[in-house]
């Protein structure tokens, strides 16, 4: 039986209808029927459905942090609601399985919550990136345990620090520029469910990359274990 996939794509300065269709395809050769939703109550509405999977690839948080932002709050800004933010931990807490990717880290700063089911994510005044740039990415002995690709591989991304991953979290990949290795991709355990975090992925073509193709595959076949 076909599994089903849901994917909350859309949001702030980052080309979702690239990546979230590259997604897609992940998914789909994973065994899953994989459906895009940009509207996040709609996304909830087939969430209720408790599909076999949850991908959150989106921007939506409330701009706060920089006044940089102002000028794009009226139509980006975005504070999840509290039954929104329920429904999703209750959805894994229960058994369900979640793949939070790259930038969705950021999502929903005025929910804690988030972070809790994550295992860690981004925090303002202390997480920041490099510039967009050739960056080389290191398995560790879990990751490479869990799929066929490279142990080490090379794209252009992204290179999120300091997401402070929880002690319970699986690290199975780092990447090091600035600060030492940095986790840039975990798995873990939350309640009943799975959780499986990859701060990379700015773009389509990240995604599909060589090595971090498979990195995806290998998380989304343990979220499925």
């Amino acid at each position: 039986m076909t599994k089903r996939a849901l994917i909350l794509s859309g949001g702030y300065s980052h080309p979702f209808s690239e990546s979230s269709p590259a997604l897609a395809g992940l998914l789909a050769a994973g065994g899953y029927y994989p459906s895009i939703e940009e509207d996040i109550d709609d996304a909830m509405a087939v969430l209720a459905d408790r599909p076999d999977l949850v991908a959150v690839n989106s921007l939506r948080w409330s701009m706060t942090q920089h006044e940089k932002y102002a000028a794009d709050r009226a139509q980006y800004a975005y504070d999840l609601p509290d039954t929104h933010m329920e429904a999703l931990a209750d959805y894994v807490a229960r058994g369900g399985r979640l793949f939070v990717l790259h930038v969705s880290t950021i999502c929903f700063d005025t929910q804690p919550r988030w972070h809790e089911v994550m295992g860690g994510g981004w925090s303002w005044g202390r997480s920041h990136h490099p510039p967009m740039g050739r960056i080389e990415v290191k398995l560790t002995k879990e990751g490479a345990a869990i799929t066929t690709g490279p142990a080490c591989f090379e794209l252009l991304d992204e290179a999120y620090h300091n997401l402070d991953p929880t002690p319970d979290c699986t690290i199975i990949a780092t990447s090091e520029i600035e600060e030492g290795p940095q986790p840039v991709a975990w798995v873990r355990q939350y309640g009943e469910g799975r959780v499986a975090v990859d701060a990379l992925g700015h773009d389509a073509r990240s995604i599909t990359a060589s090595g971090h193709r498979e990195m995806i595959a290998a998380q989304l076949a343990w979220l499925a274990s």
